[in-house]
């Protein structure tokens, strides 16, 4: 089991540093995970400016960990992205990522690619070490993801449109509303299909609130 955990460490590791380099101008990323920003991680100048925030309290990295929904913001002279990921129900997984520049379509797009190889190989992490995720947990984050990615290809046949900005429309109704992205998700599939795949109602149940979020994004893309 110590040697899983070495090499998902390893593989971590890897997987930030290749994000890292698909930008330009991108000296750091880190990840934390929540609550209490457990086993930081980080590349570059990430371990200073992720801590900075944490001392602080306040900043890009505390605002997703908080509200598990997108956040962005200056810290430290560089423009940072904060993107929670799905966790469990005790907090999320949230990916901090430095640039020199404010954020491009193109960055947007290397993170949605990227962001979900992290949170899971963090989550894998944690699974082996025996801390934290349960298996119920895991199951919850990767049925997330999964509707995450089936709302993102509803709003692409909706509104002709790439992935990176699909998912930007996904992420804006849900800082817009103040309703997490991935409740959103959720809510857009339900609005849509009907149903969710395997039962899994139950597993990842959206608030109302949700609805009413998801039922307007599916009016508006639509006119």
């Amino acid at each position: 089991m110590e040697s899983q955990v070495k090499y998902g460490e390893e593989l971590l590791s890897r997987l930030m540093t290749h994000l890292c380099s698909q930008m330009d101008g991108c000296p750091g990323v880190g990840l934390s995970i929540w609550p209490g920003a457990q086993r930081l991680r980080s590349v570059g100048v990430a371990a200073d400016l992720d801590q900075a925030q944490l001392d602080a309290g306040e900043g890009p990295l505390v605002e997703a960990s908080r509200d598990e929904r997108q956040s962005s913001g200056e810290v430290g002279g560089l423009h940072v992205i904060a993107v929670p990921g799905s966790w469990g129900d005790s907090g999320p997984v949230v990916l901090t990522v430095y640039l020199d520049h404010p954020p491009r379509l193109e960055d947007l797009k290397a993170i949605e690619e990227m962001e979900p190889l992290v949170a899971t190989a963090a989550s894998v992490v944690e699974f082996c070490a025996g801390e934290v995720l349960r298996a119920d947990q895991m199951v919850r984050m990767v049925q997330h993801r999964r509707y995450i990615e089936q709302a993102k290809g509803l709003v692409m046949g909706a509104r002709p449109c790439a992935p990176g900005e699909a998912f930007e429309l996904l992420v804006r109704a849900s800082q817009h509303a103040n309703v997490k992205l991935r409740d959103v998700a959720t809510a857009l599939v339900l609005v849509v299909g009907g149903t969710l795949e395997d039962r899994a109602e139950e597993v990842v149940a959206a608030p109302g609130e949700a609805f009413g979020v998801a039922r307007k994004l599916w009016d508006a893309i639509r006119v």
